[in-house]
């Protein structure tokens, strides 16, 4: 089986209390395919996940004041961001720490310090990961469309086959990414391309599904192959 790799632009949003361990890493990842938004400010965090919704987020869980989990909690409370997985960071190494985070649903642990690279290596195989589950999903609601329509069919002969709709590599990435709620200037911004190229991918994605508009278009998403 070959490998797969990131086909886009990775997010990645970062919080943290070292300015310099942030420098670091936003200057190593400048030169990945990996676009990272860094701050040790909690509102500015959360103002950044209102302008670009991230793939994967970097939390120092040692951050004063308990910032770190007070992060966390505001994910997992809201419906748009607790989808997303999160990396936890820590000097202390303590087991309860450790517990905690991953009682909370984190993907992943680093201790400090660490290598950039190692951070990228996980961040790309969490991601990786993630965009697999979307696509098994596709390929799951698929099949189901296919049993449906093959029983329909089978016990009213009256009934005309369901028209299979074909979805090309782009589209299929679009679908995906409107099924986890992504807008579409955040979709642009994962391609690196303009609104309008996503726009006009949306509006074959609803002529070919027969679709009013998103929502419709999000719902009715277990017919499509």
């Amino acid at each position: 089986m070959s490998k797969k790799h990131l086909t886009r632009v990775t997010n990645i949003l970062m919080l943290d209390n070292e300015e310099k361990l942030l420098r670091v890493i936003k200057s190593y990842f400048s030169i990945k395919e990996i676009s990272i938004i860094t701050t040790n400010r909690l509102e500015i965090a959360l103002l950044s996940l209102e302008e670009i919704l991230p793939d994967c987020i970097v939390i120092d869980i040692a951050m004063p004041n308990n910032l770190g989990f007070k992060f966390i909690q505001e994910l997992q409370k809201n419906k748009r961001y607790h989808h997303i997985p999160f990396i936890l960071l820590t000097t202390k190494g303590l087991t309860e720490d450790r517990i905690r985070g991953y009682d909370l649903g984190c993907s992943a642990y680093i201790s400090k310090p660490f290598d950039p690279e190692e951070l990228e290596a996980i961040i790309k195989n969490l991601v990786l990961r993630t965009n697999n589950f979307y696509d098994f999903i596709l390929e799951t609601y698929t099949q189901i469309k296919n049993i449906r329509f093959h029983l329909l069919k089978k016990y009213n002969s009256t009934l005309n086959e369901f028209p299979t709709i074909h979805l090309t590599k782009q589209e299929q990435f679009i679908l995906r990414e409107l099924l986890i709620g992504k807008k579409t200037s955040e979709i642009a911004f994962s391609l690196q391309v303009s609104t309008r190229f996503v726009e006009k991918y949306i509006s074959r994605l609803l002529n070919k599904t027969k679709s009013k508009n998103i929502n419709e278009l999000q719902i009715s998403a277990c017919l499509f192959s």
